[in-house]
């Protein structure tokens, strides 16, 4: 509206004109302070969805008239047909805030145990290590999404050199100040020496490096012409180190003992191997987990299991980056299998002594319900504290535990005997359902639907990353006789 005075004698007259141009409303809204609306007066209906970001929407007046059927305009800024965003809301108001999401990664040739897969994110999603075949370690490259983008395989040392044949295991990815690497150890088919590991380059699609004259870079990192069995890996937070650990084989009668070596990624020894733990006779004792905190210390955590169905007892001892020991080893035993795992909480949760904590499995009675524990404070006497109720007898939990941004996220796969299935020594026969929890929160089923998750003896595993801000990943393993897949979920975190 444009106002024009005109002077008449002494007094004003005021002249309202009309201008269209100048008008503060959108074409074809109704106007707003006139109470009408252009189709004579109706009020517009309520919207199709009401959950969500979506309650209370009425339709918009679009081109002339109210929308049929509601889209964004009606709903707002915050509505997506199918959710895409962690923000906490109902976007696509179904009643359910960020849902998770499942996908197939792709399928496998034969199922993998925890040794022989292994993941890593990266600037443009995730790599994951997979050992299907004895001749090579498969690369798959896959995006934020977790869908696969790709693949490329890391040929093993004898398929390259015409060694004798031997068994590719402990594989890892890991971040070195070159980039990514996969670390790998073999042994003979038969799991008896040598054992060595190698430490391969990958590009920035999990590609090999490839050496001018052909074949791939990769460095000898460890070489035990007379000791075999796994030899466990921890890269240094700076990446310009690695640590190695591996159990020897001093013969009939005689403690074994746990070895442990540094060198830096081309495979120099900065650190000759040197006796970490001496083992009972008999004993099943093995590295499970080998951190290296942010001061640079390493912390090697062993299990040894007492007799048949009784349990472990988990040995813990902090060492300097030359492998000289620091303080008091820890001890702490549990009723079942431990499965213990060691991770950092970040300077956010203290100093670097005060920020790792470990994680293990136990179960108690009278109920023998597979818990998850924690022990914090664990250089200052902490002891294991409840953390999750993962599993209700006779069901079993295999666990993981992630850090992001200094909260503790764990995954876990709750598994059981199939009764219906038949015994055809498939190892096949298992099932389970999958289930995350973050620090503070209640556990969440993250399986894809209510039947439970078809699984095979070896699926004791499950790999997490994080994905993007507030989203997470985790890969599990399924099987049924037609074989085994690798899958996938995506979930958001609170």
């Amino acid at each position: 509206m444009t106002a024009k005075w005109l002077q008449a004698g002494v007094g004003l007259l005021l002249v309202v004109v009309a201008s269209g141009c100048e008008s503060s409303g959108a074409k074809d809204e109704p106007v707003p302070d006139s109470g009408t609306v252009e189709d004579g007066g109706a009020e517009p209906s309520a919207c199709e969805k009401q959950q969500g970001v979506c309650a209370g929407a009425t339709r918009a007046w679009v081109d002339g008239a109210y929308e049929p059927e509601c889209t964004a305009r009606s709903y707002g800024a915050d509505y997506e047909a199918a959710e895409t965003r962690c923000d906490g809301l109902d976007n696509d108001c179904d009643g359910v805030t960020d849902p998770p999401s499942w996908s197939r990664v792709t399928r496998l040739t034969q199922p993998l145990n925890g040794a022989t897969v292994a993941s890593l994110r990266t600037d443009s999603g995730v790599l994951v290590a997979v050992t299907e075949s004895l001749d090579e370690v498969r690369i798959l490259r896959l995006d934020s999404k977790l869908v696969l983008q790709g693949s490329s395989t890391v040929p093993s040392p004898w398929a390259r050199t015409g060694e004798p044949p031997g068994a590719s295991y402990d594989v890892r990815l890991v971040d070195t100040k070159d980039g990514p690497a996969l670390y790998y150890a073999t042994g003979s088919r038969t799991s008896g020496p040598p054992l060595r590991a190698y430490l391969v380059p990958l590009d920035s699609s999990g590609a090999p490096q490839s050496q001018p004259e052909g074949g791939a870079v990769d460095s000898l990192v460890l070489d035990r012409p007379l000791d075999s069995g796994s030899a466990r890996m921890a890269m240094s937070q700076d990446g310009e180190r690695l640590m190695v650990v591996w159990r020897s084989s001093p013969g009939p009668d005689l403690p074994a003992q746990l070895l442990g070596t540094v060198t830096d990624v081309h495979g120099q020894v900065l650190t000759a191997p040197k006796a970490l733990f001496t083992l009972p006779a008999d004993s099943n004792s093995h590295a499970e987990s080998i951190p290296w905190l942010r001061n640079g210390d390493v912390v090697v955590v062993t299990t040894e299991q007492l007799p048949p169905a009784m349990g472990d007892t988990v040995r813990l001892r902090r060492f300097d980056s030359n492998l000289e020991l620091l303080g008091d080893e820890r001890t702490f035993t549990t009723n079942n299998g431990s499965m213990p795992v060691l991770v950092d909480l970040g300077a956010t949760r203290g100093g670097p002594l005060e920020s790792p904590v470990l994680v293990l499995r136990n179960r108690n009675p009278p109920d023998w319900r597979h818990e998850i524990q924690v022990v914090r404070n664990l250089f200052g006497g902490g002891v294991p504290e409840f953390l999750a109720e993962a599993a209700i007898a006779p069901e079993i939990a295999y666990f993981n535990a992630f850090v992001d941004e200094g909260a503790l996220r764990l995954a876990w796969l709750a598994v059981s005997k199939d009764t219906s299935a038949p015994s055809d020594g498939s190892m096949l026969g298992t099932q389970g359902r999958l289930w995350t929890q973050d620090e503070g929160h209640a556990p969440a089923d993250r399986s894809p639907g209510p039947e439970r998750l078809p699984l095979h003896a070896y699926a004791q595993w499950v790999l997490m990353e994080k994905l993007e801000p507030r989203r997470m990943g985790a890969l599990y393993m399924t099987s049924t006789q037609e074989g085994s897949s690798l899958d996938a979920v995506r979930y958001c975190t609170p």
